[in-house]
């Protein structure tokens, strides 16, 4: 059995607003669990050394989805 998928929304502190190019500060990530899905995003932004640390501190994470058919969030995702 394939382990469930999740979608979560991933807000960090900072880079949460930009005028002219991507918002680093919230991504939408597939993951098993929660803290995988900010550890993705946290890696990436550490090795591209966007924005300052405080920026990369976590502020929250959203599950929207799951691959399970009886989710509670309501929303099926589709892989």
């Amino acid at each position: 059995m394939k382990e469930e998928q999740k979608l979560y929304r991933v807000t960090l502190r900072g880079m949460t607003y930009s005028s002219t190019g991507v918002v680093e500060g919230i991504s939408y990530v597939v993951a098993t669990n929660a803290e995988e899905a900010y550890q993705k995003v946290k890696k990436r932004l550490d090795e591209k050394d966007y924005g300052f640390s405080n920026d990369r501190e976590l502020d929250k994470v959203e599950l929207l989805a799951s691959t399970y058919e009886y989710t509670g969030t309501r929303t099926l995702l589709y892989l």
